[in-house]
């Protein structure tokens, strides 16, 4: 799941911005959970109690300087995408600071944010980490190198080129955190990270370390167009 916050105290300008956000992430055929805050404070609880992959902020906030909550965020997060939103030139400069993926002057032209939410999506997202408890410890590993997931009773196994760590959920909530278009259910208790799969049989997909994980009939067709749309994106 995407999460994304917006925070924006003018209300017709916090309303348009969302409306425009929710159609991007509609053709993308991105999956996404929105957050709209109003103020600096109600803006720092959210990121109390959640993660955010992609930050829309606007400067001119009132009760704080957007630039300075963009800075109180990197002591804690510096993956996220912060786009700055505001009517005034002189802020940007300040945007650097606290390496902002771009600074869009209001009104926002509806083009260059669907190009930036993509190109966020891809670089903070797709193509980064997931971040999970396992026992008492978070653990942090990138996509790229998970091979399969295994339901194994009440944990996921997550299966990496040398070692396998334990999510502990359901398979089912572990792939909602997940790019849909890479990690590929292939079985009841099976999923894939279609880009790391080599070859594909009747019953089996093979990974490029060797792996074997089954694939069920009801998961078949979804598999095989996966894996054709993943070689055509090599």
């Amino acid at each position: 799941m995407y999460r994304v916050v917006i925070c924006e105290d003018e209300k017709i300008f916090a309303e348009t911005l969302e409306k425009t956000c929710r159609e991007i992430f509609a053709r993308q055929h991105i999956d996404f959970h929105l957050t709209l805050c109003t103020n600096g404070e109600d803006f720092l609880a959210a990121f109390a109690s959640e993660s955010y992959h992609l930050i829309l902020l606007d400067i001119d906030l009132g009760d704080i300087n957007g630039i300075e909550l963009a800075k109180k965020i990197r002591e804690s997060d510096r993956e996220a995408a912060i786009i700055f939103t505001t009517s005034h030139r002189e802020y940007v400069f300040e945007g650097y600071d606290v390496n902002a993926l771009h600074y869009l002057i209001k009104p926002v032209d509806a083009t260059i944010l669907e190009r930036l939410i993509k190109a966020a999506w891809h670089d903070t997202f797709q193509n980064s980490f997931f971040v999970f408890k396992s026992g008492a410890q978070n653990q942090r590993i990138a996509m790229r190198d998970i091979i399969s997931l295994e339901t194994q009773g009440r944990k996921v196994a997550i299966a990496l080129v040398d070692k396998t760590l334990y999510y502990s959920g359901k398979l089912t909530e572990m792939l909602d955190e997940l790019p849909k278009d890479r990690f590929i259910r292939c079985h009841q208790s099976y999923a894939v990270n279609i880009g790391n799969i080599r070859e594909l049989t009747r019953f089996d997909a093979i990974a490029r370390n060797g792996a074997i994980i089954p694939i069920s009939r009801l998961y078949l067709k979804t598999v095989q167009k996966a894996f054709l749309a993943a070689m055509q994106d090599v």
